[in-house]
């Protein structure tokens, strides 16, 4: 026997804080689960963790107190109503709820691991929301992370399962449930909105003690029965169907650990399984390799993932590096990649982090560094190998396990950390490769002279580019197009048509910062240029694609082409309605005429530097637009 009950407390609501910032899909469910399954089988000395997936439909009947839970929500909804509070938030979670409530068959999903499994401490814990973590090894945090099965159920309804012993004692189990509904209030006291499976209810109700029941129920029996010990997690009332979604956010977060076979995983839908191991990641992943974003909370976008996966795959890319500290650290180097750069951070054989979300500048300075050709670095931290910095990161993981976040540590460790990503940093950059900067003929003919048009006083001002995005630091007002103009002559013609498009170029640059200005040395080769294509060189803080910043244009002190000055004005003239007036020169985007296809073309420029960035050489990235005139 055993009883749904729900501890005195505050009355939260159906919108509660525990729920609120809900993520959709797999991405963090899979996160979760499998990253504390890890952790698990490393506990109980595993040398490899065994997962397996149960996609099932059950009877409505056959969920745990099902009627004792329909009772606390309508209890629930007429108790909000009664005090003003059930508003159309609420509304909306108890109807997704009652819209599952009036199905006879329901789709459950079991999560079961091989792992040490939980102990009634760790599992009381677990509901309760307090973090009790198994080993000094186990990663991450309770709190938002340990929620996000709950996104899954249209019930808000999980069930969770275990057989786990102490020390030499015999193999215990271990049974309960936890529904999030919202507080009430009964005939006894105020109630919270969590719900516990107990073997009874406690006698005292203001010092509760907690005794979970030890037999599972028929659907989940004849899974724990194939393990020696693990834990299960089940979703009642599953909202999303397993697709293809959650193969790739298994493989895109897990490939490591995956390819190292030390986590195994076989998915059962409707009794027929079906595995994915090492074998499988290249088909999973190169489905994304060309997607350059970050949805859905992945750590990486599906070009970043592939190509971490790259450097991990083949073991000629794999080396050892020695920190001062002792520790040594795993490191795959993979360079001239087909992609930009990225550095990626595994934990315990899970992706956990990027470049830009690692706490240190170094890591993701060394990513945008243009005097490297592109690469792909996976940084693989291992509790028994680098003890040392693995404890740091694990203290500053979030609880989603996808970056580390300041405040986390105490500013000792969080100082110390920083130093131990300085040094790697620094250790890693002696084994990438840089820019090849020779081998470029500069004997070039010189730009073009303006064309008649142009030199009679036609209106040249540089409309602003739509290629580059570059940002002009100040907001300039736009140049007249298709408007009537007068010419020296009096006559009235349509302005010229402006097509803009970026520049197809090899580019080599050097840069030296000098404190308020950078200098610059580039080298350019246009590539798929046309005889009336006129280049504009722009020069911006460089784009991050994960986490789609803006460039923003830096303005240009001097600059010249192959020995020759291009001239930097202050203001320049727009001619409108037959008036004349000057306004602001954008400096940020600089005409440097018409240039050959397949030459090379020298640039020496200097830029101003913004105050509000200490370091900016590494971030910097130049950019070619092309405007195109031709008559209307």
């Amino acid at each position: 026997m055993s009883e749904l009950y729900f501890k005195i407390g505050e009355t939260e609501g159906f919108t509660s804080k525990k729920l609120a910032d809900k993520k959709s899909g797999y991405t963090n469910p899979i996160r979760e689960l499998l990253q504390n399954s890890l952790d698990a089988s490393k506990d109980a000395g595993n040398n490899k963790c065994e997962i397996n997936i149960y996609i099932e439909s059950i009877d409505k009947t056959d969920i745990p107190h099902i009627k004792e839970y329909e009772d606390a929500l309508n209890t629930a909804i007429e108790f909000h109503k009664n005090v003003d509070s059930y508003n159309h938030n609420a509304e909306r979670v108890v109807n997704t709820i009652q819209q599952e409530l009036d199905k006879d068959k329901l789709k459950i999903l079991m999560f079961v691991d091989n792992g040490k499994g939980m102990s009634p401490e760790i599992l009381n814990g677990l509901i309760g929301e307090r973090s009790v973590k198994s080993s000094e090894g186990s990663g991450g945090s309770f709190g938002v992370g340990h929620l996000s099965p709950y996104f899954l159920s249209s019930l808000r309804y999980i069930l969770y399962a275990s057989k786990y012993k102490n020390d030499n004692e015999a193999i215990k189990t271990l049974y309960s449930g936890a529904p999030i509904l919202a507080g009430f209030e009964d005939d006894d006291a105020t109630r919270g909105a969590t719900g516990r499976i107990l073997k009874s209810i406690p006698e005292n109700e203001r010092k509760p003690k907690f005794i979970f029941p030890t037999t599972y129920p028929n659907f989940i029996q004849d899974k724990m029965d194939k393990i020696n010990t693990g834990s299960m997690v089940a979703v009642l009332g599953l909202n999303k169907n397993w697709d293809k979604e959650a193969d790739y956010a298994i493989v895109s977060n897990f490939f490591y650990a995956i390819n190292k076979q030390e986590l195994t995983l076989k998915i059962n839908r409707d009794n027929i399984p079906v595995s994915i191991d090492k074998n499988d990641i290249d088909r999973l992943l190169e489905k994304n390799q060309d997607n350059k974003r970050a949805m859905d909370d992945n750590v990486l976008c599906g070009s970043d993932v592939y190509q971490a996966w790259l450097a991990v795959k083949d073991d000629h890319y794999k080396l050892k590096i020695d920190l001062d500290n002792g520790d040594e650290i795993c490191v795959h180097i993979r360079n001239n990649i087909e992609t930009d750069s990225v550095v990626a951070l595994i934990r315990n054989g899970m992706l956990i982090a990027r470049h830009d979300k690692m706490l240190a500048n170094e890591i993701n300075n060394l990513r945008k560094n243009e005097g490297f050709e592109p690469f792909s670095v996976v940084i693989n931290v291992d509790d028994k190998e680098c003890p040392k910095l693995f404890e740091l990161i694990k203290g500053a993981e979030n609880p989603y396990h996808n970056k580390l976040e300041k405040n986390r540590l105490i500013k000792k460790d969080e100082k110390r950390l920083k130093a131990l990503f300085k040094e790697l940093s620094r250790k890693i950059q002696e084994h990438l490769k840089e820019k090849d900067r020779k081998g470029f003929d500069l004997k070039m003919p010189l730009l073009e002279i303006p064309d008649k048009a142009e030199a009679q006083g036609e209106n040249t001002s540089r409309p602003r580019s739509q290629i580059p995005k570059a940002k002009p630091n100040v907001n300039m007002p736009k140049p007249p197009t298709n408007k009537v103009k007068t010419t020296n002559n009096g006559k009235k013609r349509l302005a010229p048509v402006i097509i803009s498009r970026y520049l197809e170029a090899k580019n080599s640059m050097r840069m030296k910062d000098k404190g308020g200005t950078i200098d610059i040395e580039l080298n350019i080769m246009p590539q798929n240029i046309e005889a009336k294509d006129e280049v504009y060189l722009s020069m911006s803080l460089a784009q991050d694609k994960d986490n789609d910043e803006s460039g923003k244009g830096l303005d240009f002190v001097n600059l010249s082409i192959d020995g020759v000055d291009v001239e930097i004005p202050d203001f320049i003239e727009v001619t409108k309605d037959g008036e004349t007036e000057k306004i602001k020169a954008d400096k940020s985007q600089i005409k440097l005429g018409r240039l050959l296809e397949t030459q090379t073309y020298s640039v020496v420029a200097t830029i101003k530097k913004p105050k509000s960035i200490k370091d900016i050489s590494v971030a910097l990235k130049p950019f070619l637009g092309l405007k195109q005139r031709g008559k209307q």
